[in-house]
């Protein structure tokens, strides 16, 4: 059972069988001295309750797992009765519940046979949970030009923020942005500039354009290291910060990028931690993303965004670098950013939202169906959702949610699931 489990996880305490709350005492410690993630209580025969009160009444805060443990997956023909004893732990998995239900805990409960290839993927699902929420330990999330005042629902509340995912806000105002534009040097500028021009088509987009974008997005790589990152919203609609530094930042910073830290546009700090967790979840990078529009006979969404985003998200067909469309006519240039669809193959959707009285996660999985591109200008993706689009959008609309959207390539949907019962964070599934 053991090695079973270790082949699990990334490590196992495992204390041996505790038959006395003396036992348990010994293990509880030897638990709080490793700072352990989970407790996986495993009732091997029926027991008795003061041995496992003993442990709960000292695990407060830690979450409880319950094995209710087969130990070969099928039953003799006849038990003899030291067979009865060795299949007897659905007996103490059932009056353990007792002692639990009336202390208010409510543990998560898995079953099945060491060795069971399901269960050995949900054990793994759930350690990638657990790897998810260690590394959310004393995140820091950068806010650049602060929140977006036309987008009520996008709003950050930094004691929510810091219950929730144990995250600080880190607000970089217009100044701050500004300075570090500034203080990005030209040869630093030009061999980015020839690494754009090396990779990707470039199309209706100026020298002068091109540069300024390019400084603009390679001050993030800079602030990013200079207040420790993992995520960041820059409110790229904000009047002063146009004005200031000429051009929006639409590119990728490239030490950014390559170090999975996720952003987001329009100040959204919220989804930017979805994307976050999305991304380290699947193992893939996050791509930020609304829904346009849907087409019923297709059962298709449009889906896409301005912003920055990680070149490995594009389809086969690559990259064109084009003029922002958005603020081409208004700036003091015309902008730069990148035009793709997201390459085909399966897709998890991921919206996080701060509903007021807790956060609330809702996924959806599907298919990108990759090239052609569908959508002059923008990044975007189509994708088909497992249910009918239309139906999908009334059900996300009644539930409540802002626009944007996390999209990351494989199934994260399991351990996002898990890691949001970790977080006490509310979880919604459209299947």
């Amino acid at each position: 059972m053991v090695e079973f489990l270790r082949a699990c996880f990334d490590a196992v305490l495992a204390p041996g069988v505790l038959s006395s709350p003396d036992d348990a005492a010994r293990a509880l410690e030897q638990f709080e001295r490793e700072q352990v993630d989970a407790i996986i209580l495993v009732h091997i025969v029926w027991s008795e309750d003061p041995v496992l009160i003993s442990v709960l009444d000292r695990c407060r805060g830690t979450p409880i797992w319950l094995w209710n443990y087969q130990p070969t997956g099928a039953l003799p023909t006849r038990l003899t009765a030291d067979d009865l004893f060795r299949f007897s732990g659905t007996v103490g998995l059932l009056q353990g519940s007792a002692p639990m239900q009336r202390r208010g805990i409510r543990p998560d409960v898995f079953s099945g046979a060491p060795g069971d290839a399901a269960l050995a993927q949900e054990l793994r699902e759930r350690n990638a949970a657990l790897r998810l929420r260690r590394s959310f330990r004393g995140l820091r999330a950068g806010q650049v030009a602060g929140r977006c005042e036309a987008m009520t629902g996008t709003f950050v509340d930094d004691a929510a923020l810091g219950r929730a995912f144990g995250a600080t806000r880190v607000a970089i105002g217009v100044d701050e942005y500004a300075v570090a534009c500034e203080s990005v040097d030209s040869p630093r500028v030009e061999a980015y500039c020839g690494g754009i021009r090396d990779r990707f088509e470039i199309r209706g987009v100026s020298e002068k354009s091109l540069r300024l974008a390019a400084r603009n997005t390679l001050a993030l790589d800079d602030l990013v290291d200079r207040h420790g990152l993992a995520a960041v919203a820059v409110q790229d609609l904000d009047e002063e910060l146009h004005r200031r530094v000429g051009t929006r930042p639409c590119l990728y910073p490239p030490r950014s990028i390559e170090r999975g830290v996720a952003f987001s546009a329009e100040g959204d700090l919220n989804t930017a931690i979805g994307m976050l967790a999305a991304s380290r979840a699947a193992g893939t990078p996050a791509m930020y993303r609304e829904i346009f529009t849907y087409d019923s006979r297709e059962n298709a969404l449009l889906m896409g965004h301005a912003g920055i985003h990680d070149p490995r998200l594009a389809g086969p067909d690559g990259i064109t670098i084009v003029p922002d469309l958005e603020y081409q006519r208004a700036d003091a240039v015309e902008g730069a950013w990148m035009e793709f669809i997201l390459a085909p193959g399966p897709v998890t959707c991921v919206s996080l939202y701060d509903t007021g009285a807790s956060y609330r996660m809702t996924v959806f999985e599907g298919v990108s169906l990759g090239p052609p591109r569908r959508l002059d200008g923008w990044g975007h993706a189509v994708v088909r959702p497992r249910v009918a689009a239309a139906d999908l959008l009334v059900r996300l609309a009644r539930r409540g949610m802002t626009q944007h959207f996390a999209i990351v390539h494989g199934s994260a949907t399991a351990v996002l699931r898990m890691w949001c019962r970790l977080m006490g964070v509310e979880f919604c599934c459209e299947e």
